[in-house]
């Protein structure tokens, strides 16, 4: 049985120049976008964004992307909630949204999977933090 693998999608984070009024951030570029992590103050402010994957892993054409879930958790690797992004072209998500969804304030992991039509995943993105 061949299985279908969507290749893994690259995430970023876009912070406001505010940000180190909020007690700074720490962070790289991913992507050509500056990201990090929100200081020790949190963050509600920005944009978690990442660029729609356009291959299998096979190499073939993705043609029946469907969306992406946003993975979250507050140990790094472990994601203990999802927000379902329907639509090919859902390619970003406010970090107010993402405060609103989780439970508790505090240091959250974030990776991003792809999904096609017929429900397959692809594998996690790679991991950005901040602090909600």
């Amino acid at each position: 049985m061949l299985i279908k693998r969507i290749m893994s999608i690259l995430i970023a984070t876009s912070f406001i120049a505010a940000l180190a009024g909020c007690g700074g951030g720490s962070g790289g570029t991913v992507g050509g976008v500056t990201g990090g992590s929100g200081g020790s103050g949190g963050t509600t402010t920005g944009t978690l964004s990442w660029n729609a994957p356009t291959t299998n892993t096979d190499g073939s054409a993705l043609t029946d992307l469907a969306g992406y879930k946003v993975y979250y958790g507050t140990v790094s690797g472990t994601y203990a909630g999802s927000i379902n992004m329907a639509g090919k072209n859902s390619t970003s998500l406010s970090v107010a949204t993402l405060a609103s969804t989780v439970p508790v304030r505090g240091t959250y992991y974030i990776a991003v999977t792809a999904y096609d039509t017929s429900g397959f995943e692809s594998n996690y993105s790679n991991e950005v933090s901040i602090n909600l």
